[in-house]
C-alpha cells in the first residue's frame, strides 16, 4: 500500500433540526437516540464498502476514465491509503470473502450499463490485487455467496444492456482456483439478487422479487420454487440473515415501510409480517448489530428512481426480541443510491457514499451510552465448528449473549457476505465456555467477529475470529441434477422395474430436476391427457465402504415413493405405490423434504447399488409433475460409542428453598452458584435419600436440579432412566426432551398426577437434537402432587450414544 493522506477536517454541522425526517443534525439524546459523528471527508465516494480482516475499512467507487484507486481507511488513526488500480474496473462488481480471509470480486463495469467478464482476489495482507480467470460472461451487480466448503457461488448481472443478465450460475471453486458451471440451472434474476445460504445448505432467493426460490448448488445446479413474500417487489429494500431467518425491510417503487421475516430453520417456511418502520425507504442500508438487532439508515421515501427530496436522515432500529421500531438520531447527509453502512469492530456503524458524495458519517448506537463494556480477554484465533471453545473475561457472570457476524462487504443496499449467528454458551470460573456454529453450513470458512453482549445490551470490542473449514460427515452420491434412466411412457411396469438386472437400455435419461408444467424442469417429462399416473426412475451408484447413515431429500410433486436395492426408504402422498393406475393421495407443489434415513434393513451394500424411484400425479386433469432426489450417506468412519453421561448416585446442583428462579432456570447461563450440592437419590419421607431435602408443609410444588455434562462428540441417540415422584420434566440444554405428570411448569403449580418412587427409561427423540458436542447442561424439575404429598423422589441416569472417530 501506499500511504495516503490524512483526512480532512470534519465538515460543519449542517443546518438544524426539521423534525423527525429531515433533521440534518438534530440534538441527540445518545442513550435513547444513539450519536451521530459530523461529516467527514473522504477521498471518493464510498459506493462499495468491505471491512478487512485487520478491522481497515476498504473503499471504493466508479474509477473510469482516469477515476482514483481504491482506498483502505484505518479508523483508529482516522488516515487513508491509497491502493494499487485492481485490473479492471471493480465497480458494480459482485463481492464476499473466501475461507482465507481474501476478497473475491467479480465481475464489474466496462462501459455504462455494460458488465465485465473478469473476477480478481484483493489480498488485505499484502495489498496487492491477485487475478482470476474470467467468469462465462459479463456480470454486472452480480452477487456473490459463500458455500460452506468455501467456494463461492455468483449469480447474475448485467452484460450488455438494461435487461440483459447473466443467467447462468457458477461456481468459484476455491481448491482449484477455478470455475464451474451450473449448467442446468440457468435462469434470469435482478441485479444484486438477495442470496442467502439457508440452514439446509442449499440458497435461498429472497427478492427483490416477490417470488421466492430455492437453488441447490451441487452438482450441476438445480432451482425449485419456494413461497412469496408477502408485499410486491422490494428493488433496493433491505435483506440480512440472523440464525437462520432472513428480513425484509423496505423497498420497491413507491416505497414501502412493511418488514417480513421467514423462518429457514422451518421445513416449510413462509414469511410473516412484522411490524413495520416508521417511515417508508428505498436505497436504505440496513445493517446488523452486536446484539442481534438491525439497524436501518439512509434512504429516500419518495417515489421514483432516487428523489433526494424524499430523503430520511434519521435512523431507526428493530428489535427481534419485541418486534419493534425505534427511532434514532437523525445523520446530516443524504445516503441514498450508491451509499454504503458497515458494522464497525468496535460496535459502531459506518454509513458512507451516495452519488457525489465523497463523505462518511460514524454512528454509535443507544447501546454503547449504557455503562461500561464487557472485555474479551482471550478467545481462540480460530473456530472450529461443532466443537466448544473458551473465552476469558472478567464479566462472564453478565453476559447475556455471544454472536458471531461475518465481516460485512456491502453495495447497493445489500450486504453480501454479513451474517448473524447467535452463540450458545454457558458461565465458568474465568470467563465462557461457547458453542461454535454446528458445521459450515450455518457459518461458511471465513473471517468472523466476535462480540459479548451484556445484560445492559452494551457489546464488547469484538475479537476477529476465522472459522475453520471441517468436512462433512455426510457424501454426496446423489445431486438433484444428476442424470437418471426413465419411463414416461404411460405403460404399467409391474414390479420387475425394481430389480437391479431389470434391462432399462431402452428407457430415456436426463438430468434432473424432472417434470413439466412448472419451467422449472432441466428435463421436460411427457404430458399426457389425461395424466399418466405413474412416471418411473431408475439411478445406480457405486458406494466404496460401508454406509452409517444417510440422508434423503426429495422435491416431487405430488407423491413419491423411494427404494434402495428393493427396500422402500421414502413415501409420501402414495398409498400402493406400485398399483400404477392409482394417483396419488394428496397434492403438492413442488414439495421439498430433507429425511434422515433409518438404516435397520441395512439397504446399501458396498459396491453398486440401485436407487429407484416412482412419482404419482394427483389425478387425471393435474397440470404439472417435479421430480429430483438427492442421497448423502455418511460411512463408516465414524463409529457410536456408547457413554454413560450420568449415573444413579451421581452430584447435582439442586434448589429445594421454595422460591421461584425465574424463567431461565434450565437455560445453561442460568447462575445456579447459589444452589446446594448433594447426590443423588434425592429426596424426603421415604428413608432410602442420599440427599435429604426440605419437607416444608405445606409441600412445595417445585423442586429444582442442574447439571453440566461433557460430551465428545455428536449425540446420535440417547435415553434417560428416571426414579421420581410425582411429576417431572427433564430439560437439555433448554430444551424439554421429557416430561410426566406435568402440565404447567409455573413453579406454583403442582403435579397432575400422583406416582410413587416411580421408575421410567425413555429413549429421547433427537428431532431437533438438544445435545452438543462439548458441555451440556441436564436441568430437572420434579413436582409433587399436592398441599400435603408426604415425599418426594429423584434420581436419573442418562446414556448416550456418542459419534467418535473410527480407530
Amino acid at each position: 500500500m501506499v500511504e495516503g493522506q490524512s483526512r480532512s477536517a470534519w465538515k460543519a454541522v449542517l443546518g438544524v433540526c426539521v423534525g423527525l425526517l429531515g433533521g440534518p443534525a438534530a440534538a441527540q439524546v445518545p442513550e435513547l437516540e444513539g450519536r451521530w459523528s459530523p461529516p467527514l471527508s473522504w477521498p471518493l465516494s464510498a459506493q462499495h464498502i468491505h471491512l478487512l480482516p485487520d478491522g481497515k475499512v476498504m473503499f471504493f467507487e466508479d474509477f473510469a476514465g482516469g477515476g482514483q484507486a481504491p482506498y483502505v481507511w484505518e479508523p483508529a488513526t482516522d488516515t487513508f491509503a491509497a491502493l494499487p488500480l485492481p485490473p479492471f474496473n471493480v465497480f458494480g462488481a459482485g463481492h464476499s470473502y473466501l475461507s482465507d480471509g481474501r476478497l473475491l470480486l467479480t465481475g464489474g463495469h466496462s462501459e455504462p450499463r455494460v458488465g465485465e467478464a473478469r473476477a480478481a482476489i484483493f489480498n488485505p495482507y499484502t495489498g496487492v490485487w491477485e487475478p482470476a480467470p474470467d467468469m462465462n460472461d459479463k456480470r454486472r451487480y452480480p452477487t456473490n455467496t459463500t458455500l460452506p466448503d468455501g467456494d463461492v457461488l455468483v449469480l447474475s448481472g448485467e452484460t450488455v444492456g438494461s435487461g440483459v443478465t447473466n443467467a447462468l450460475p457458477q461456481r468459484w471453486v476455491d481448491g482449484t482456483q477455478s470455475w464451474r458451471d451450473l449448467s442446468t440451472a440457468g435462469r434470469k434474476l435482478p441485479h444484486s439478487p438477495r442470496m442467502f445460504l439457508a440452514p439446509n445448505g442449499k440458497l435461498f432467493f429472497a427478492g427483490a422479487w416477490r417470488s421466492n426460490l430455492w437453488l441447490d448448488p451441487e452438482g450441476t445446479g438445480t432451482w425449485f420454487g419456494s413461497t412469496r413474500s408477502l408485499h410486491g417487489g422490494r428493488a433496493y429494500g433491505g435483506a440480512v440473515y440472523l440464525d437462520g431467518k432472513v428480513l425484509l425491510v423496505g423497498g420497491g417503487d413507491p416505497p414501502t415501510n412493511t418488514v417480513e421475516l421467514i423462518d429457514l430453520n422451518q421445513p416449510s417456511p413462509t414469511w410473516t409480517s412484522q411490524s413495520p418502520m416508521r417511515v417508508a425507504r428505498r436505497h436504505h442500508n440496513t445493517t446488523l448489530l452486536p446484539d442481534g438487532t438491525v439497524l436501518v439508515t439512509g434512504g429516500t421515501q419518495s417515489g421514483g428512481f432516487d428523489d433526494r427530496g424524499g430523503a430520511v436522515f434519521h435512523a431507526e432500529i428493530w428489535d427481534p426480541e419485541t418486534n419493534t421500531w425505534h427511532s434514532l438520531a437523525s445523520g446530516s447527509v443524504y445516503r441514498g443510491y450508491h451509499s454504503t453502512a458497515l458494522l464497525l469492530p468496535d460496535g459502531r456503524v459506518l454509513s458512507a457514499g451516495g452519488n457525489g458524495e465523497s463523505s462518511a458519517e460514524i454512528f454509535e448506537p443507544p447501546y454503547l451510552f449504557k455503562g461500561p463494556r464487557p472485555a474479551v480477554q482471550e478467545a481462540p484465533d480460530e473456530l472450529l465448528p461443532g466443537t466448544v471453545f473458551p473465552v476469558s473475561t472478567p464479566d462472564g457472570s453478565q453476559i447475556k449473549k455471544v454472536t458471531l457476524l461475518a465481516l460485512g462487504s456491502s453495495t447497493h443496499a445489500f450486504d453480501q457476505n454479513q451474517r448473524l449467528l447467535t452463540l450458545p454458551y454457558s458461565v465458568t470460573d474465568d470467563g465462557l465456555r461457547v458453542s461454535a456454529p454446528e458445521s459450515n453450513v450455518l457459518a461458511p470458512p471465513g473471517p468472523y467477529l466476535l462480540f459479548l453482549v451484556n445484560e445492559a445490551g452494551v457489546p464488547s470490542v469484538a475479537k476477529k475470529v476465522q472459522v475453520g473449514k471441517v468436512p462433512s460427515r455426510f457424501a454426496s452420491v446423489i445431486a438433484f441434477s444428476d442424470v437418471w434412466k426413465y419411463d414416461d411412457g404411460n405403460v404399467d411396469r409391474g414390479t420387475s422395474w425394481l430389480a437391479s438386472d431389470y434391462d432399462d437400455s431402452a428407457w430415456k435419461s436426463g438430468p434432473g430436476q424432472f417434470g413439466h408444467g412448472d419451467g422449472d424442469e432441466a428435463t421436460v417429462l411427457n404430458a399426457t391427457t389425461p395424466t399418466q399416473p405413474t412416471v418411473y426412475f431408475r439411478k445406480k451408484i457405486t458406494l466404496d465402504k460401508p454406509v452409517l447413515a444417510a440422508r434423503l431429500e426429495a422435491l416431487f410433486d405430488d407423491g413419491v415413493q423411494v427404494w434402495i436395492n428393493g427396500v422402500p426408504v421414502y413415501s409420501k402422498n402414495v398409498g400402493n405405490g406400485l398399483d400404477f393406475g392409482k394417483y396419488a393421495s394428496g397434492s403438492t407443489s413442488n414439495e421439498y423434504r430433507r429425511e434422515s434415513l433409518s438404516l435397520d434393513s441395512a439397504p446399501f451394500v458396498v459396491g453398486e447399488n440401485l436407487v429407484t424411484a416412482l412419482v404419482k400425479q394427483v389425478g387425471p386433469r393435474s397440470d404439472d409433475l417435479s421430480f429430483a432426489l438427492a442421497l448423502q450417506v455418511q460411512f463408516e468412519n465414524f463409529q457410536e460409542e456408547h457413554q454413560r453421561a450420568i449415573a444413579f448416585g451421581d452430584r447435582w446442583e439442586y434448589d429445594d428453598s421454595g422460591v421461584d428462579p425465574g424463567p431461565s432456570w434450565m437455560a445453561p447461563a442460568f447462575d445456579s452458584a447459589s444452589w446446594k450440592v448433594g447426590v443423588g437419590q434425592f429426596g424426603h419421607g421415604d428413608g432410602d435419600e442420599v440427599t435429604v431435602l426440605a419437607s416444608p408443609r405445606p409441600a412445595r410444588p417445585s423442586t429444582y436440579f442442574r447439571k453440566k455434562i461433557h460430551l465428545s462428540g455428536p449425540v446420535t441417540s440417547a435415553s434417560l432412566e428416571l426414579l421420581f415422584e410425582d411429576g417431572v420434566a427433564v430439560f437439555v440444554n433448554g430444551t424439554q426432551v421429557f416430561a410426566r405428570n406435568v402440565g404447567r411448569l409455573a413453579h406454583s403449580k403442582y403435579a397432575t398426577g400422583s406416582l410413587e418412587n416411580a421408575r421410567e427409561t425413555v429413549e429421547l427423540v433427537l428431532q431437533p437434537n438438544p445435545f452438543v458436542k462439548g458441555e451440556n447442561t441436564v436441568a430437572v424439575v420434579v413436582k409433587q402432587v399436592g398441599a400435603t404429598s408426604p415425599d418426594l423422589s429423584f434420581d436419573l441416569a442418562l446414556d448416550v450414544g456418542v459419534q467418535v472417530p473410527a480407530p
